[in-house]
């Protein structure tokens, strides 16, 4: 009986002596900074290699907490050992070598255990803070993109500089009609071999086509040229007392008439050279001018050359005017520059409307 309680009190002993052990090893794993153990872990590590404690949890390096696990695996240490006492007086004291060592494995994997479930309970903390920590982040990235959402959005967006839709009336009321003047001149040669052109005849049509102005005007200049077979002018008809007006009246008769209108013609820079007058190129409408009525230059000179009238006439209208042998008709050839314009009126004055429209954006920068 003696050597038995003797048996009894050195296993408990060591019990005792592995339980302080364990509290040690596990006070002393404890984190100065995080990812950094203590020099004492580190040798019990080494010392305590062999024991199924020596095994070092895997930290998870995002926590700065300090842990306090030492205090709770104290108290299932001391549970332990209170029970085990029980059950070896209740036991008996057969086989006591057996009952000692079968209490100390029991002790050992019980503590195991403890620590095991305190790693899964601090591994299962630092997943929650780490989740935790992501969702913040992602909340405050969410928020900087509102702000910044909203931001832009209260800021003003630039002015849109593409043309403006311009609505063209396809009909014309007789007040606009009244704003546009078709004219066509005819010229005779003066001075060595007629090179120099003055002007011998002038007609101006309304908008539907009727004559409202047609004179033969006096040259002063001594005609060298009539150029008959084109102008259809005689000498007769520059004749002295004759149908003829002088060039001033005519001149400023016709300034009166085209005075704000739209003129309508066919190399209108040649009838205003002649007449001695400039006007407004917004008010110019020229169809050797207009661009979809040109061609392209066969000589590379320039990008785009005049086509004839009769040309356009016959391609744009069907019509049939200057015939060969017979001469120009001036009032025949405004007419024809004329239906040329109504015909193409609409897209014309949007391209007329959208240049003015420049134009004044330029004069006011």
């Amino acid at each position: 009986l003696t050597m038995m309680i003797i048996n009894l009190n050195n296993n408990i002993e060591a019990q005792a002596t592995a339980g302080e052990a364990v509290t040690k090893k596990n006070t002393s794993r404890v984190r100065r900074r995080p990812g950094h153990w203590t020099k004492d872990t580190h040798d019990n590590e080494n010392e305590t290699s062999s024991s199924p404690l020596s095994a070092k949890p895997k930290k998870n390096s995002n926590t700065r907490r300090r842990r306090r696990r030492p205090a709770a695996v104290n108290k299932h240490i001391t549970k332990n050992k209170k029970h085990q006492e029980n059950n070896h007086v209740s036991e008996g004291c057969d086989d006591d070598s057996s009952s000692a060592s079968t209490a100390s494995t029991a002790t050992a994997s019980l503590s195991s255990s403890d620590l095991s479930s305190c790693q899964d309970e601090d591994d299962q903390e630092n997943r929650n803070k780490s989740q935790q920590q992501q969702h913040q982040r992602k909340s405050n990235k969410s928020k900087t993109t509102r702000r910044r959402n909203r931001k832009s959005s209260t800021k003003k967006s630039p002015k849109s500089t593409s043309p403006k839709e311009i609505q063209i009336p396809a009909e014309l009321t007789p007040d606009e009609k009244s704003q546009y003047i078709a004219l066509d001149a005819e010229m005779v040669g003066v001075g060595p071999h007629g090179a120099h052109s003055r002007l011998a005849r002038i007609t101006l049509a309304n908008y539907d086509g009727e004559c409202i102005y047609d004179t033969l005007v006096q040259v002063v200049e001594t005609v060298t040229d009539y150029r008959t077979f084109v102008s259809g002018i005689t000498p007769q008809d520059l004749e002295e007392g004759g149908s003829a007006i002088p060039f001033e009246k005519c001149r400023s008769q016709v300034v009166e008439l085209i005075h704000d209108k739209i003129v309508i013609g066919h190399g209108l820079k040649n009838d205003f050279r002649v007449l001695g007058l400039t006007h407004p190129w917004y008010l110019t409408r020229d169809t050797a001018k207009y661009e979809p009525f040109m061609k392209v230059d066969p000589t590379g000179e320039k990008e785009f050359v005049p086509k004839k009238l009769k040309v356009l006439a016959k391609d744009k209208l069907g019509l049939v005017i200057q015939e060969e042998g017979v001469p120009h008709c001036p009032l025949e050839d405004a007419v024809a520059a004329l239906e040329l314009y109504k015909k193409h009126r609409v897209k014309w004055e949007k391209v007329m409307s959208y240049k003015m429209e420049r134009t004044k954006e330029i004069t006011k920068c």
